[in-house]
């Protein structure tokens, strides 16, 4: 009986999770507001790169009824030629005012010196308010017009505690 009493109480104790939930999202990030960028040196075309963009929802991600309303990214780079390495933080602000915190890395293409594709993976890192426990992860496919202009989409899960 003893077993069975501590079992019961862990069951109340403890956070169900909710089944994880699908969604989608598009939006577009600006040219990077703050950029910084060092030549490793060891061959041409190398260097190690940091930059800050806004980004912006034109299909918002939606969780648990809240708006995803944009955010900036803080990115790491290695260039290498016309390809890219990169990692980085996207912190979305929420219509609840509460903030999503996502990881994420991927490749990129470039011609000319020019970003023209990239795929990333990302994983929810954190947030606040109602959503600090949340989980999930997906992936993103994202191009770039003449302008420097970044349009994306991305499809993902995520899953809240209660």
């Amino acid at each position: 009986m003893r077993a069975y009493s501590f079992l019961f109480a862990a069951s109340l104790i403890a956070a169900p999770e909710l089944a994880a939930q699908r969604l989608t999202g598009q939006g577009s990030c600006t040219r990077p507001d703050s950029t910084h960028a060092i030549p490793v040196g060891d061959r041409p075309g190398h260097l190690f790169a940091l930059a800050r963009v806004r980004c912006t929802w034109t299909r918002p991600f939606e969780i648990a009824g809240n708006r995803a309303t944009g955010g900036m990214a803080v990115q790491f780079d290695e260039l290498i030629g016309n390809t890219s390495r990169f990692h980085g933080v996207f912190s979305d602000v929420m219509s609840s005012g509460d903030t999503v915190h996502y990881r994420y890395q991927g490749t990129g293409n470039f011609k000319d010196g020019k970003p023209q594709s990239a795929e990333w993976s990302w994983t929810y890192a954190g947030g606040t308010g109602k959503l600090g426990n949340l989980k999930g992860k997906g992936s993103c496919k994202g191009s770039w017009n003449r302008e420097g202009i970044n349009t994306w989409r991305c499809p993902g899960d995520y899953q809240l505690s209660r």
